[in-house]
């Protein structure tokens, strides 16, 4: 058996007085829609060139300027025959877009595809902040129809959003 000695730890204090040292997880929060069976399920059909919301979770900070770790999941879907899946995606803080992809989802007829993102995002907030993190599409191309979240009679997708709060 090992014993560790330390005369201090460094990093930002609670209102109880924990500290928290730089890099550590302070909270994790979570949305999942879990995949279903035998239900029609789909979260949002982006077929406009308006961006539409897919999905959303908030967070609020327990430490001023820490940064959040956000990771995002969802399949989208084509339906209609001689359309391909085209969405222009992006993601917001709050009402800040920190992440753009103009071919987020791209995809033939028929074939399920998978919407990932991971990143760090440095909001620059106080404690006690809400950040509320956003999943938003819009159609790219076409005139199909692009599910999102996609659940049918047979079953559906599971779709997520992952915030961390790291100290800093």
């Amino acid at each position: 058996m090992s014993t560790l000695s330390v005369d201090t730890i460094q990093g930002q204090t609670t209102a109880a007085n924990v500290k928290m040292p730089a890099g550590h997880v302070v909270q994790t929060v979570q949305y999942l829609r879990r995949g279903l069976n035998s239900a029609s399920s789909t979260l949002v059909n982006v077929q406009t060139s308006s961006f539409v919301d897919v999905m959303s979770k908030a967070i609020v900070t327990k430490f001023a300027n820490s940064l959040i770790f956000v990771k995002m999941n969802c399949v989208y879907y084509e339906t209609q025959s001689g359309q391909s899946a085209r969405s222009t995606v992006k993601i917001l803080r709050n009402s800040t877009e920190i992440n753009a992809d103009l071919y987020g989802a791209y995809n033939a007829y028929n074939i399920m595809g998978n919407y990932l993102v991971s990143m760090l995002d440095t909001p620059s907030a106080a404690a006690g902040t809400t950040l509320t993190y956003k999943l938003q599409a819009k159609r790219q191309a076409g005139s199909g129809q692009c599910y999102w979240g996609y659940g049918d009679g047979s079953g559906g997708s599971s779709a997520s959003i992952v915030l961390m709060e790291i100290a800093q």
